[in-house]
């Protein structure tokens, strides 16, 4: 009986993790996307001839090629091979990010792999004790 509560307790410390991480990463990514990307005035004016240096923004250009996706990927990986929870916890956040900002596939993957390595490790440590 013991064992299956120290399970569930150690279940609900990494949900609670996971959750406020992709709450936090979701309010940060939603204000950029619908404050700044996809505002239409910034649009036209990013569209036109005379556009000026600054619509060409890091951020842009890090959604058109996936960068947030592949990175929450490599935390991922990263994670599980130095047995790393802040690189899984990073993993979730910038998966989360690059969810919000287009890019489904990659930063899905990312997520699932820092949330399951988070997992893993919390069952390692629990185990330790």
């Amino acid at each position: 009986m013991q064992a299956e509560t120290s399970l569930l307790k150690q279940a609900g410390r990494v949900i609670a993790t996971i959750a406020v991480t992709v709450m936090v990463a979701y309010i940060g990514a939603a204000t950029l996307r619908y404050g700044l990307i996809e505002r239409e005035d910034l649009g036209l004016l990013c569209d036109s001839p005379a556009a000026p240096w600054w619509c060409s923004l890091l951020i842009i250009k890090a959604f058109l090629h996936d960068v947030f996706g592949l990175t929450s990927v490599a935390l991922a990986a990263l994670a599980a091979w130095r047995r790393s929870a802040v690189a899984a916890v990073l993993a979730v956040a910038i998966g989360t990010v690059g969810m919000v900002l287009y890019g489904f596939s990659w930063s899905g993957a990312g997520v699932l792999g820092g949330a399951l390595v988070l997992a893993r490790l919390q069952g390692q440590w629990q185990q330790q004790r």
